[in-house]
């Protein structure tokens, strides 16, 4: 008897328990549907004008930077402008040691005068040669020989005008000038050093930083890219590119706009990049020769199917969405701008104006999913 109460007992129990579970399993299922038919944000699909921008890193060089370096040698007397400063073209920046060079110059003034006074004599005789010729008092050797030291003479004047010139560049050289405004770098010598024209540093820099020009590296398939955005050629690439725009390392963008004006006919070697050139004003001086900034190229996109990158999924590198029909979702692949500005994706094929899709949470999501939705504006 006590064996049979102890089965019925755990039979009871046995039943118990499965009728717990049957109740919790009962309740997830239900919680489960509840998910599925759940509220979700979606938006109808439209076009727009859509712009995205591709930074690419730079280095920026003033248009006409002017490395000064000396035309003689000799050691620095003065130093005439303070590093940084903004000089003139003509203004002079440096002195070299002008004393031998202006001994040259009186050596050279006196050498002209000798041969001048060497002339005038070698004239005076040739004319008093031909007049005792005409007498019939020389013969045809005296009077070649006249004409000779004539020739001479003039000869020795214009070498001796030559040297004088030379040295006259010399000692102007002494004053070295700027090559044009702009602006000081820093000055490499300090005074009494001895300074020469093969010397391997330049004593500063002139920099006129009212235009400049930024370089950068870009790779080949990124041209072949940007030339099949425009439909057009490498040469005539820099007249279909938009305005483009420098910016600051420090992200600050500069106001005047600037254009694409070169490309390099050639691919470096090493790193298998192109060279790009774009040239812009920059009245207030933002930066300088030297700088590295920022050149962001924008790509202009018409009548674009633009939706929030919170709307799709990946998969396999493959980018998808869900569309909602009758309140039932349905995954579709779409494609994609290779370009974006972190928030939202340009689709260029996979979508149509006028379909709906869930806006957000889509990663959330599964196909064939019965929800219910709201619609956002966006």
């Amino acid at each position: 008897m006590k064996k049979l109460i102890w089965r019925y007992t755990i039979l009871a129990a046995i039943l118990i328990a499965a009728g717990g579970l049957w109740y919790f399993l009962g309740d997830e299922e239900e919680e489960e549907e509840e998910e599925e038919v759940g509220m979700y944000n979606v938006m109808t699909i439209t076009t727009q004008d859509y712009t995205v921008t591709r930074d690419f890193t730079t280095k920026i060089e003033t248009e006409q930077p002017a490395d000064i370096r000396p035309q003689v040698s000799g050691r620095l007397t003065k130093i005439c402008v303070k590093e940084g400063a903004t000089v003139k073209k003509g203004q002079p920046l440096f002195i070299i040691d002008q004393v031998p060079y202006q001994a040259a110059v009186r050596s050279a003034e006196s050498r002209v005068n000798s041969a001048k006074a060497q002339l005038a004599t070698a004239r005076q005789n040739l004319e008093g040669k031909e007049a005792l010729y005409s007498q019939h008092v020389i013969g045809d050797f005296d009077l070649n020989k006249a004409r000779n030291e004539l020739s001479e003479a003039e000869a020795a004047e214009a070498e001796a005008q030559a040297d004088l010139a030379t040295a006259r560049n010399e000692l102007s050289y002494t004053i070295v000038r700027s090559p044009s405004d702009g602006i000081i770098s820093m000055i490499e010598y300090r005074l009494g050093e001895l300074v020469d024209p093969s010397m391997e540093d330049v004593l500063t820099t002139v920099s006129d930083s009212r235009r400049l020009q930024a370089y950068t590296a870009v790779a080949e398939k990124t041209l072949y890219d940007v030339m099949q955005f425009y439909g057009c050629s490498i040469e005539e690439l820099p007249d279909k590119l938009p305005e483009v725009t420098l910016v600051t390392y420090w992200g600050q963008e500069m106001e005047q706009k600037g254009r694409i004006d070169a490309i390099s006919g050639e691919v470096e070697q090493e790193t298998g990049a192109i060279y790009i050139r774009a040239s812009f004003d920059n009245p207030n001086g933002m930066f300088h020769n030297g700088s590295n900034g920022v050149l962001r190229l924008p790509y202009h996109l018409k009548d674009a199917i633009v939706i929030p990158q919170e709307a799709t999924f990946e998969m396999q590198d493959r980018y998808f969405v869900f569309t909602v029909a009758d309140g039932v979702t349905h995954s579709t692949e779409i494609k994609i701008f290779p370009y974006n500005d972190g928030q939202t994706y340009a689709v260029t094929d996979g979508l149509k104006p006028g379909g709906v899709i869930i806006a957000e949470g889509a990663g959330l999501l599964k196909d064939n999913m019965k929800v219910k939705t709201r619609s956002i504006e966006r």
